[in-house]
């Protein structure tokens, strides 16, 4: 069976494949009833539902139909439909996720097209009002005006909306500096899949306060979570970013509560995002940026730990693979490395001018000699942007990339521990060359996150096994190193089956949580809590997508 049409079979487990789209083709006529109740569209044209049923990601799934809500007031009415009828809903933005957390079989909510805008910005609190649909790169053209911007900095900035930057927990490279998306939200309203509006906000955790819709759910999930806290913190990774799970011990402190937090991540499986205020950061007065390149992957993890001695603003590394990619392309940007070339870091550092960035380089370089085999510095925009290429040179590249395999990101974002960077980049070629496995391997360093891209071949008949093994023995390397799944893409439908193995019993209070904000399942089921009703490589698709599409899925900077 192609594995594109698995979607006919639901979690129920039926293989009646008639009753099914049945049941489809009726809850279809009753979603069009929805066009009399809101003011947005409701969309289930074949065409449109062969474009939400792709995402950046390796799956295909056909929802039942998408809904372009207007208001508030429509995405109460579509969750009332969706609760009466049975029938799940997954918030979607521009679609950008990897995880395949932005698709479902149920109804699309596609905030892109209307709740977009922009609705409020206050530089003198640095902080900025916005609805879900909002893009990044739109709220920064604005912020940028007042010497400020939002500062999570994913590739797809310039289409990513805010919406889904809040439901991944969104990073980038610059997030070893400032962090991602969670620490840049102050407040978010949100609408809850009973249909009530809920404010968020900081609160004593001694008695909370607020709404008694706040109060209640916010002492709820304390007991749940004081009830399994020694399980939350045992299974808890040590490491810099984890976007796996839910964050309930951050949100639940010591001293206050603060439900933004829990559900900043959550990938849209507990509320629905309808406004959010955000923190604002100023923008530098200098960058600067610097290529080391190493024979020895151990001294490279040394760079990495001498580099955040600096406060950088960015931290990336390309293991060989990446350099040979790069290489055999007859690219010229890597023409100036030695053939030795184990490894490279790109080091970004900001200052309030340019001399203070040079002498911030000068630093790092003094901290380098002996580890470093060479050091290259960028301190003119030209300069900068030719050390950068290097990095973005792996979309156009795999993208390119001739033969019957393609890329693949499906195991791809895992986090360690820094010191254990070095070791995580051997156990990874290992991993790859026991499976006879090519791939391109960089990431986040100074958070070390690494991503692999795997080749596969999509004609191959053994597909959805060889990737049930690959994801379940690459998931028994990350946590043997005290790894997190994802650093920042994300649990969707890749790592939830998986969760159980990383969180044991904490599993039981991500169930506990869901059940006190989704007590029927609508929103996102089958995310961050697996129910049982999907494999991994259920829905698998690794067809041609559209051009923006296969660009980021191609492995395109994160």
């Amino acid at each position: 069976m192609h594995f594109g049409a698995r979607w006919a079979f639901e979690s129920g487990g039926t293989s009646d494949v008639k009753a099914v789209m049945r049941a489809k083709c009726g809850n279809r006529a009753d979603l069009a009833g929805l066009r009399r109740k809101i003011e947005g569209e409701v969309l289930i044209a074949p065409a449109d539902l062969e474009r939400y049923s792709l995402a950046e990601c390796v799956y295909r799934i056909p929802p039942l139909g998408a809904v372009l809500p207007k208001s508030r007031e429509d995405v109460q009415e579509v969750l009332e439909f969706a609760r009466e009828a049975g029938i799940p809903v997954t918030a979607r933005g521009a679609g950008t996720a990897v995880a395949g957390q932005s698709v479902g079989s149920g109804i699309i909510l596609d905030f892109s097209r209307h709740l977009n805008r922009v609705l409020e910005l206050r530089p003198g609190e640095k902080r900025a009002r916005v609805e879900p649909g909002a893009i990044l790169a739109d709220l920064n053209r604005a912020a940028a005006r007042h010497r400020l911007r939002f500062a999570p900095d994913p590739a797809s900035g310039d289409f990513c909306t805010l919406g889904g930057m809040i439901a991944n927990n969104a990073g980038g490279p610059r997030s070893v500096r400032y962090g991602p998306t969670r620490q840049g939200v102050d407040s978010l309203t949100v609408a809850l899949a009973d249909g009530q509006i809920l404010e968020t906000q900081s609160v004593a955790r001694a008695s909370p306060t607020g709404t008694d819709l706040h109060a209640g759910i916010a002492s709820k999930l304390a007991r749940i979570v004081d009830r399994r806290r020694e399980a939350l913190d045992a299974a808890a990774p040590r490491v810099r970013r984890s976007a796996s799970g839910y964050d309930l011990l951050g949100a639940v402190g010591e001293e206050t509560i603060d439900l933004a937090r829990l559900l900043v991540g959550s990938e849209g499986t507990l509320a629905l995002t309808l406004e959010a205020r955000l923190i604002l950061t100023p923008l530098p007065g200098a960058i600067a940026t610097a290529l080391a390149h190493f024979r020895d992957l151990e001294a490279m993890g040394k760079g990495v730990l001498a580099a955040l001695g600096h406060a950088p603003s960015a931290v990336e590394a390309l293991d060989r693979s990446f350099v040979d990619l790069i290489r055999r392309a007859g690219r010229d940007e890597v023409r100036s490395l030695p053939a030795d070339t184990e490894a490279i870091l790109i080091v970004e550092v900001e200052a309030e001018t340019r001399s203070e960035a040079a002498a911030k380089l000068d630093r790092l370089d003094r901290d380098l000699a002996g580890l470093a085999d060479g050091f290259l510095r960028g301190l003119d925009e030209s300069s900068r942007l030719r050390i950068w290429e290097i990095r973005k040179a792996a979309s156009p590249l795999l993208l390119a990339r001739g033969g019957a395999t393609r890329s693949t990101r499906f195991i791809e974002d895992a986090c360690v521990p820094p010191s254990k960077l070095p070791l995580f980049l051997r156990e990874i070629r290992s991993f790859l060359k026991s499976r006879r496995l090519d791939a391109a391997v960089f990431g986040h360093a100074g958070d070390a996150i690494v991503h692999v891209n795997p080749f596969l071949d999509p004609a191959d008949a053994r597909l959805a096994e060889r990737m049930e093994e690959i994801s379940r023995e690459y998931t028994e390397l990350v946590l043997s190193l005290g790894g997190a799944l994802s650093g920042e893409h994300g649990d969707g439908r890749l790592r939830t089956p998986f969760l159980a193995l990383a969180f044991g019993e904490a599993c039981g209070a991500f169930r506990e949580v869901k059940e006190l904000f989704d007590p029927r399942g609508v929103l996102n089921p089958g995310i961050k809590v697996h129910d049982g009703s999907a494999r991994m490589s259920d829905h698998v698709d690794l067809g041609p997508r559209p051009p923006r599409f296969a660009a980021l899925s191609a492995g395109g900077p994160p």
